[in-house]
């Protein structure tokens, strides 16, 4: 509301003063006649009516191009000022003989010549308007990619105790133990692995995104070390489709929504049950992983895993990432959709 405000009055100063000025050289303040006044005011209008335009046309459009971007203050100066003239002989040409004493071809041909010259002072607007914009979205980038950092730094202590936390750690440690009696091939493929998943986790300390291929392996490790506990009650059917290799996805991710429906789901299930991981990579990306069980939170849960990966989507993405989780009879889906690349 307050930048609105700023932006008009702005364009009140600006054509306001291109106003006066025109009236200053038409001479109006010694002659007084009512067609140069009317003249100048409907101008004044159509400027403002002009600036809305541009202001609507330019919203969405900071283009990192040169020529793209020229190409858009040309294509939308020249129709603003179609929309200038249009509006000026609106007021003007049926009210010829009221304004000027007469009625002729003369004042709409004047309109037409006018042309360039609101041309070029629309042009002059959009360059300084198109420039302002710029500078102020690679402000915004500058201080996103600021808050990404300090985010991922403080929250990085929570990601570690979230990700590997002491009791699942413990966990695995006695069951590799037990197994070393029982199948020592086994084990030393559960050694690598949960080496393999420490190493990584460790590794994401100095990277915000990477490879889905990437994350897809960590989860399915996290999975195995999972099922040295879980056994047969933890099943996980895997559906992915689509280049994956072209993705790149917050760190963990996909890691933290399984951890998470493990342990509100699979955990609180005498017989255990099914995790389903659907990953569909497209024209944007979907990861949905969905466990049986609801959404009430477990006594002493913090939901740490959630929050972070909102507030990673959040500054990774902005509007172009969406994370849900919803239940329906008795089976929780957690959602992730990216639309494009950070």
């Amino acid at each position: 509301m307050k930048q609105n405000l700023t932006f008009w009055l702005f364009q009140i100063g600006i054509w306001g003063s291109l106003t006066l000025f025109n009236l200053l050289a038409r001479g109006y303040f010694t002659h007084y006649k009512l067609g140069e006044l009317v003249n100048s005011l409907s101008l004044f209008v159509a400027l403002l009516a002009a600036s809305g335009f541009l202001k609507t046309f330019y919203r969405d459009q900071v283009s990192a191009s040169i020529p793209k971007g020229v190409g858009q203050a040309v294509l939308g100066s020249a129709a603003a000022s179609c929309i200038a003239i249009f509006i000026v002989g609106l007021v003007l040409l049926p009210n010829q003989q009221y304004l000027f004493g007469e009625v002729g071809s003369l004042p709409l041909l004047q309109l037409v010549a006018s042309f360039p010259t609101i041309f070029i002072f629309l042009l002059c607007w959009s360059a300084v308007y198109l420039l302002l914009k710029r500078q102020k979205s690679l402000k915004l980038a500058y201080r996103r990619e600021a808050e990404l950092r300090q985010a991922l730094a403080s929250s990085q202590m929570d990601l570690l105790i979230n990700q590997l936390n002491p009791h699942f750690m413990f966990n695995v440690i006695n069951n590799i133990r037990a197994l070393i009696l029982e199948d020592t091939n086994k084990a030393r493929d559960s050694l690598a692995q949960l080496s393999e998943v420490l190493r990584t986790t460790l590794q994401t300390k100095q990277d915000k995104v990477w490879s889905l291929p990437q994350e897809i392996d960590l989860t399915k490790s996290f999975i195995q070390l999972n099922k040295l506990q879980f056994e047969r009650r933890l099943r996980v059917e895997w559906n992915v489709s689509g280049p994956t290799e072209k993705w790149q996805v917050p760190c963990l991710a996909l890691q933290l929504l399984v951890e998470n429906a493990i342990k509100h789901g699979i955990s609180a299930l005498i017989s255990g049950g099914t995790i389903t991981i659907n990953i569909l990579a497209d024209d944007e990306l979907s990861i949905v992983v969905i466990n049986p069980g609801n959404l009430t939170p477990l006594e002493g849960s913090t939901s740490l895993g959630i929050t972070n990966i909102k507030q990673r989507l959040n500054l990774l993405y902005a509007d172009s990432a969406h994370f849900s989780l919803t239940e329906n009879q008795n089976q929780v889906t957690a959602k992730i959709v990216i639309k494009e690349g950070p």
